[in-house]
Parts: structure tokens; sequence; C-alpha cells
């Protein structure tokens, strides 16, 4: 009887699972289904809707799109997309890209998976940014392509046009990949610099305006490059409406260094250049553009990461010519000190100055300039790049000694040297050492003579500091 009980039961338990299985597998075939019709879901106008809410939601934009097709493998395709947020208009008549739903996941996940976007076509977009107080800056009819096999990118082709007022340009860039070499030519014609600055520095008040205010209005782009294993020639030519520059970098283990060295001509236009305080005026005067020579000898620039530590000059000539600078902040103390006129501004005319950079140190030789035509001073000294600390040195010279403070009869070559320190942004000039030494030597020449002091001081003064020479003739002596 027992056994007969026995039996049942389990006949029974075995008759009680069974729904149970069949609930489970029914339960994996629905959700099977629908991870499958997933993405038919969100294409549907329902679907489309939903996922818009939920971008609205978190970027303050609003998001209009025609049609939306998504598929697990791909094909995907967006149609009359159209994107608005306080600052970008955005429209672009279709995006249509092979890749599977996870790729695009995993694209978006981590940049290096770039191969993933496969063929992806981008048709007509359209791009207008328009931040507070600045110009619109237009980005028109841009078509991309992405062309890809099951080894990575084939090549990309980029090519669209700018406006910006009354300025129109265009831009085409074409990147080439064959095994492990990969070609590059980027042409850009009468680009309007601000709409690159609001692309770059539209979230770094510090730097907007910054290309613009330094390369002017527009500017023309040629970059041609040939990377074999990520080494290799880049040639750069740039042309735009303050500044000219040609530069045949390469390329190799994320630094660049020079194969020839470099010219830069730069006719800085009026700017207020927000990246260095207590500056509110620059701008070069008429035909007098800033000169930069860089030598390609003991030159490399570090890339990825950058490290002033490792950033290298062996040689480079800076020419500031004439400049028109506020007469603010370190500028100010210098001509107080003068006792120039209380003005707005003041002219400036330079002698070129040689820089040297290793090891995050910048050493700079002597730098002789004419304030207003009349306060000839000088500077030179190092700078330390890492912690952007000034050790630099102010030189009163003789002939503006003598003719601002009637001190006569001193040695051509007699200086009297003042620190500069703080940082580059915030220079700091010790006006009351100056001054002390000023007194000092006035006060001697007409205690002792003016002969006592060439016999003596002068000579000592001029060894113990070791005041570097003059670069003569000065430009202003004709």
């Amino acid at each position: 009887m027992n056994k007969k009980n026995q039996n049942q039961n389990q006949k029974n338990l075995k008759n009680s699972k069974k729904p149970i299985y069949i609930i489970l597998i029914s339960i994996l075939i629905a959700l099977a289904i629908f991870i499958f019709f997933l993405p038919a879901v969100f294409s549907t106008k329902a679907g489309t809707i939903f996922l818009i809410n939920k971008i609205e939601k978190k970027s303050n934009a609003k998001v209009e799109i025609e049609s939306f097709h998504l598929t697990w493998f791909g094909p995907q395709k967006i149609k009359k997309l159209s994107y608005k947020d306080p600052n970008i208009d955005l429209d672009v008549d279709s995006i249509t890209s092979n890749m599977s739903l996870l790729s695009f996941y995993k694209t978006i996940k981590n940049y290096k998976n770039l191969k993933l976007f496969a063929n992806t076509q981008v048709d007509n977009l359209n791009v207008v940014i328009h931040y507070p107080n600045k110009p619109y800056a237009n980005f028109n009819n841009v078509n991309a392509s992405i062309k890809a096999d099951l080894k990575g990118i084939n090549s990309i082709e980029i090519s669209g046009k700018t406006t910006e007022n009354k300025i129109s340009g265009s831009f085409r860039a074409s990147i080439h990949f064959e095994g492990d070499e990969i070609q590059s030519t980027i042409t850009a014609k009468n680009i309007p610099t601000i709409g690159l600055d609001q692309l770059l520095f539209s979230k770094s008040p510090k730097y907007q305006n910054l290309l613009s205010q330094i390369l002017g209005s527009s500017l023309d782009l040629q970059i041609e490059s040939t990377l074999d294993n990520l080494k290799g020639p880049i040639n750069i030519d740039l042309k735009s409406t303050n500044a000219n520059a040609n530069l045949n970098l390469f390329y190799e283990k994320n630094k660049i260094t020079l194969t020839k060295s470099a010219t830069i001509v730069l006719n800085l236009s009026p700017i207020n250049p927000q990246f260095a305080n207590n500056i509110t005026y620059l701008a070069s005067q008429k035909n007098s553009p800033i000169i930069t020579r860089i030598s390609n000898d003991g030159f490399s620039y570090p890339i990825s990461p950058f490290n002033t530590q490792n950033l290298k000059i062996g040689h480079m000539s800076v020419d500031l010519n004439k400049m028109i600078i506020s007469n603010t902040g370190a500028i100010r103390t210098m001509t107080s000190l003068a006792k120039l006129r209380s003005s707005n501004s003041v002219s400036m005319w330079f002698t070129n100055v040689n820089i040297q950079i290793d090891n995050g140190m910048l050493y700079s030789d002597r730098m002789d300039f004419l304030i207003d035509e009349t306060v000839h001073l000088c500077t030179w000294g190092k700078i330390d790049l890492n912690n952007k600390a000034l050790k630099m040195n102010l030189g009163i010279t003789a002939d503006t000694l003598y003719s601002v403070f009637g001190i006569e009869n001193l040695p051509d070559d007699y200086v009297i040297k003042i620190p500069i320190k703080g940082t580059f942004e915030n220079p700091k000039i010790d006006a009351s050492k100056a001054t002390a030494k000023i007194i000092a030597l006035s006060a001697l020449q007409q205690s002792s003579g003016i002969g006592s002091i060439i016999g003596g001081l002068v000579t000592k003064f001029q060894k113990d500091q070791n005041i570097p020479p003059a670069k003569r003739p000065f430009p202003w002596e004709g």
C-alpha cells in the first residue's frame, strides 16, 4: 500500500512540474521576441517619441526626428533629425550606418572602437553655433562618409561649407587607411575663425575668441601627412588674415619634431588678451609684425601626454618689433618708475630675444625695448614653466638713468638690475628696490663725484650682477 502511494506521489510530482517548464520556456520565448523586436518598437512613432523625450530631458534641447529605423544587426537609419539647444542648432537630412546596435554602444563608450562605425553616411548636416554676444557661426552642407570592412576603417571623407557674416569658406578632409599606413589631406579655404573659436573654446571663457583675435577673421589651411606605423611627416601651411606659417613636422612616439626650421609671421590686431592678467590691450603697430623663428635643431614637442618637462626648443628667436600695449600691470610699474605721463597705452619697440626651453625651464637672453620713444629698458632671465614662476630681471640702462634721473657720465653698458617675480600672467616688479638703487646712485654721484663711481662701484656692480650684453645697434638707433 505504501509503495503504491509512493508511486502515485511521484507521478503527481512529475505532472506538477510540467507546467513550470512550460511557463519558463514561454517566458524565455516571450523575452526573446521582445528583445528581438525592441529596435522595431523604438522605430515606431511611439518609440521614437519615447527616445526623444529621454534625450530632451538630459540635454535641455528640442529634438525632432521624422523617421527612426533601428535593427539589431544593421543598418541603422535616421531621417530628418533636428536638434536645438540654447547654443547650437543642428539638422541633418539622413544618417545611415550598417553597424549593429551593440557596436554603436561600444563605440560611444570608447572612442578607440571607432572601427565599429563600419560604413556610415551623413548627408547634408547643418550646424549653427550661437553663443551669447557672439556672431553666429554656420557649418553648412556637411557630408561625411566612413567606409570600412571587417579589418577596420578604409577611408573617411568629410566636406562642407562655412559662413559667418559676410565670410564664406569651404573645407574638405580625406583620410585613407591601407595596412599600417595612414594618408591624410585636409584643405580649408577662407574659414571664419570665430566658428573654430566657438567649437574649441566654448566652455573655456579664458580662451574664447583666442583664434579669431590672433589669426584674424579667416584662414586658409593645408595639411598633408603620411604616417606608417604612426610615424611620418606632417606638413602644415597656414595663411590667415593676420598670420603666415609653414611647418614641416615629423610625428613619432607621441612627439613632434621639426624637419626644417620654421618661421611664423603675425600681424597682431588689437586684442584683449584674457589669458594674460593686467594687460587689457595688445596690438602690433602698422607694418611691424611679430616674427618667430624656430630652429629644427633640438626641437621636440610632446603630444600625449603634454608635459612642459619634456618640451625642448634648442633655439627660438622672437622679434616683437613695434607694439601698442595697455599701460597696466607691470607696464604701468615701468612707466611710473620712469616718470612717464599717465596714459591708457604706450608704444614699445623691441629688439629680438633668443629663447631656449629645456627640462621645464625657459631661458631668455637680453631683450632691450624703448617705451614711447623715450625710456630704454631691458629684460633677461628664466621662467619655470612647470610652476609658471618668473625668475626674470628688469634692467634700467645708462641712457635712461641720464635722461630720466639726471645721472651723468655712466658707462654705456651700465645697467641697474631689478628682480621680476610672480607669474607670467601676473608679473611683479620690485619698484621700491629700483627706487632705492637709483637714489643711492644719485646720492653717490652728488657726494663723491662721478669719477669715483666709474673707478670702483660701477665696475664691481657690473661684474657681480653678471649683466648680459646688449645686441647693438638697437633698431631705434637708425
